[in-house]
Formats: C-alpha cells, structure tokens, sequence
C-alpha cells in the first residue's frame, strides 16, 4: 500500500533528526542535527502547521524530547542537556568516549522517562575518510544524569522505539543494515537477547530513524530512497510512504489524535558521504544532491496508524 507525504514546513535543514511530539504542549519538535538548531512547531487553527520557535544551541544536536518537569532535553555535542521554560541550559551529565570525535545522532525515552541516547563516528560525515565499525556506542542517561553504555560496537546509532507492552526495544545500528530486537528489562533499563527482524539487502537502501505505532508497527525512515517503510513486529513489510525528496532521516507520531506521521528530511551531497560509502550501494540510486525544493524539510501524511505517547524525560 502506497501513501504520499505532504509538505508541513520547509525548514530547508541540512540534516532533520530526533523529532517527537510533546502531547502536553501540543507541539511537535525536532532538530537540524548540523546547524545544532531545535524547532517547535504548533498546528494552525485551521489546518496546517508553523513554526512557533527555534533555538540555536551552537553545536550539532541529535534529537529533542520534552521533560514531565517543563522545557525539554537534548544530547548535543558529547553532553546530555536540559533546557528549562526560562531557556536556561544545563549540562545534565557528560559522555566519555575517549579522544576519537563523535556526533550526536538519535535518543528516545523508554516508558520509564530514562533517556537513551547514540552517538556517530564523527568520520561518517567526513568525504574521504576511512570508517572503523564499532567505535560507538548506545547509553542510557538516567534522571539523576547517572550514564550507563548499554551496547557497544555501533558506529551509526540511529532508530529507536519500544513496543507498546514496553518488553521490547527496537533498534538501528545503519552501518549494518539492520532492525535489531532485543528483550528490554523495565525495571533496570536493560536489554538483551540481540536477534534481527529486518536486514536490508545492499541497494535497498539503508534505515535510519525508527517510530513504533499503537499496535506495535515500525515505521523506518530510509535515506536515499525517498521512503518511509512499515514493518510488522515479525519482520514483513506493510507499508511505503513516498516521500518527495531522496533523504528522510526519522519520523514519529503526534497531532491532537496521534494519527499524524511527521517526517524529517536532510539536504545532503549523499554520494561523498563516507556513511553510503559504507553502506554500499545507496549511492547509485540517490541524487547527486538533494536540491529539490523540499529538501530538509518536514513533511506529514495520515498513513491510518497511531502512536503511542511520547515518553518524557523524567529528569
């Protein structure tokens, strides 16, 4: 089954990441990871969406999620920080991943308000440098900022979501082109049991950001292919959404009903990008540039699915 994304705003960001819905605020946020830009955008009374305010942080920014307490949190930088109603900004706790370079990419709450967050190696945006896989890492930043790495060897952190029973943590390492499962333990915010569920083939294009839907659906952001795709639980696609520009980063549920889906996108040289270099194959079937008029952009369709509420951050 098919479905067309529309244009919400044309924000023009060099690379969309970390969007999320704070259902308290009635409003949707997300990040231009590059620009280290945070956006808030607030739907019209008739139809349509704006962009209500942004905050420019200074340094790259993977992803913005509300907090139960007011204002919202970011993981920028090498740092997890909070900004509060009055835009002050704290650095909540610090992530030691040694001298090598990394860039924030994706972070999400769990059901508990614990922040997981993933970091890149920062040559994967470097034209011509090598990669070494495994250098990175996932964390966990609990509410009282104590850090724990809860998986190591990642070189691209990206998508993230739990199933709606919260047992199950989905997850997207891009360099191997994978949707990984594994059993999430709620009470010590642990996982394990590490089995695939979806492998993309070498020119199918590469997963990035990741939502869950109420019933338990992925849907995937797929750079390179202009697409957003659904997978059931067990691995079978379900759906495409077309999206019109090669580059979709992430996506997550929000609106006053939850039925909206809100895409992010990136205007990027995609074929120097030492991450398609990686990857294999993208490259030869996306553009040479992303200069079409909606790249960067935020898009939104009504694919007939729901999320679940956003978890804040509990700290």
């Amino acid at each position: 089954m098919q479905i067309s994304a529309t244009l919400a705003l044309n924000t023009q960001d060099i690379i969309g990441e970390g969007p999320s819905w704070d259902a308290s605020r009635e409003r949707f946020l997300w990040t231009d990871n590059k620009q280290g830009i945070v956006h808030e955008a607030r739907q019209l009374e008739k139809n349509g969406w704006s962009e209500s305010r942004r905050w420019n942080l200074g340094r790259r920014v993977g992803a913005v999620v509300a907090r139960k307490t007011g204002g919202f949190v970011v993981n920028c930088g090498m740092d997890v920080c909070i900004m509060d109603d009055a835009d002050n900004v704290t650095v909540l706790a610090s992530i030691d991943a040694g001298s090598h370079h990394f860039h924030p990419n994706d972070a999400k709450c769990d059901p508990q308000g614990r922040l997981w967050a993933g970091w890149l190696d920062g040559d994967v945006n470097i034209s011509g440098h090598e990669v070494t896989p495994g250098r990175s890492a996932l964390y966990r930043i609990d509410p009282d900022g104590t850090v724990e790495k809860v998986l190591e060897g990642v070189t691209v952190s990206n998508g993230m979501a739990w199933s709606p029973d919260g047992s199950t943590f989905y997850y997207i390492d891009s360099q191997v082109r994978r949707i990984d499962a594994f059993d999430f333990d709620a009470k010590r915010g642990r996982i394990s049991n590490r089995r695939p569920i979806v492998t993309f083939a070498p020119g199918d294009g590469v997963p990035d950001g990741m939502t869950a839907d109420s019933v338990g659906s992925l849907w995937v952001a797929v750079p390179g292919t202009g697409e957003v795709r659904c997978y059931a639980p067990g691995g079978a696609l379900l759906k495409k959404i077309d999206v019109p520009t090669p580059t979709p980063t992430s996506c997550a549920f929000g609106g006053r009903d939850g039925g909206d889906l809100f895409i992010t996108s990136a205007r990027v040289r995609l074929p120097e990008a030492a991450f398609y270099q990686l990857t294999r194959g993208i490259s030869v079937e996306a553009k040479d540039f992303s200069t079409d008029a909606g790249a960067g952009a935020l898009y939104v369709c009504r694919p007939g699915a729901t999320g679940t509420p956003t978890s804040m951050f509990a700290g």
